[in-house]
């Protein structure tokens, strides 16, 4: 197999994705988008399927489009690409499938987005439509608070932070964590790897006191997760939703325990997955696309 990898930055995932290929006797190609430039009526790549592994959403998908018209297959696709990379897209998808998810309310000012939040109720959640690690993801406690972080994102913000994107703060059951913290309790939510159609891992991530988001770049502890019938249902459902192939999503449970679809994530890194469980992801990933590259 010829694989070509298209990333903006080497991060510990894609060191791993490269060492595995190569044990596999696979020949490997990086591409970075910050580096090269596309000519948009031919390539001469040499791969018989493409990873995109670009960290930046716009280059990833600008480029996944570029090389799809080319011919090329690309993991994953343009249309996934654009759906996962973007909140607003991805809750419309799962929400005409039939997925749960959490109550969410967009608006286009910020008079709009004051009374979408009266609705809501506080404390409630403002994402930027783009974006990931959690980077300008705010609480928002009440409405002076609201008011303060929706006039700096109109005044300061770029075009995409101008379409405010709220979402009801769901409080989380509060779970036991063996050799973790002196509370006697934290929340948690889950995330799951899915590849190929399969649910490969899942891990809890709990909140670690110090931010309320429970992200493993933030520093949120990890434990492994056993994958339910629930859980694998729901993960391939909103796989398929959005035409995925290799994916990291999010659930978490809301008070009553249900389980609901936070976000998904079609560059997800793996690598406290890959620790906290012991599973060769990277590996499991370049099977995958060996085998991709049979159909």
């Amino acid at each position: 197999m010829n694989l070509a990898i298209v990333i903006n930055k080497v991060s510990w995932e894609e060191k791993e994705i490269i060492k595995a290929a190569r044990s596999k006797g696979a020949k490997v190609e990086t591409i970075n988008n910050q580096r090269i430039f596309f000519d948009l009526e031919k390539n001469d790549l040499k791969a018989d399927i493409i990873l995109q592994r670009s960290l930046s959403y716009f280059r990833g998908l600008y480029s996944t489009a570029i090389l799809e018209n080319q011919g090329y297959t690309v993991v994953n696709n343009t249309e996934c690409t654009r759906i996962c990379g973007d909140k607003l897209y991805t809750s419309l998808k799962l929400i005409k499938h039939g997925i749960p998810v959490v109550k969410t309310y967009c608006a286009f000012t910020k008079e709009a987005a004051l009374e979408a939040l009266e609705k809501l109720g506080y404390p409630a959640i403002i994402k930027p439509i783009v974006g990931s690690w959690g980077r300008l993801v705010a609480l928002l406690s009440d409405r002076n608070a609201a008011i303060a972080v929706l006039e700096d994102r109109e005044t300061l913000g770029g075009v995409f932070h101008k379409i405010f994107y709220l979402q009801e703060y769901v409080k989380k059951p509060a779970r036991k964590r063996r050799e973790f913290t002196s509370r006697r309790s934290v929340a948690r939510d889950i995330r799951v790897i899915v590849i190929g159609g399969q649910v490969i891992e899942a891990m809890y991530r709990y909140d670690t006191g110090d931010d309320w988001r429970s992200s493993a770049t933030k520093g949120a502890k990890t434990d492994t997760c056993r994958i339910t019938p629930e859980i694998e249902e729901l993960a391939l459902k909103a796989a398929n939703a959005v035409d995925g192939e290799i994916l990291g999503i999010d659930l978490m449970e809301d008070s009553e325990e249900n389980l609901l679809v936070q976000e998904i994530n079609h560059t997800s890194g793996f690598r406290m997955l890959s620790l906290t469980t012991g599973r060769d992801i990277a590996g499991a990933i370049v099977d995958y696309l060996k085998e991709r590259c049979k159909k």
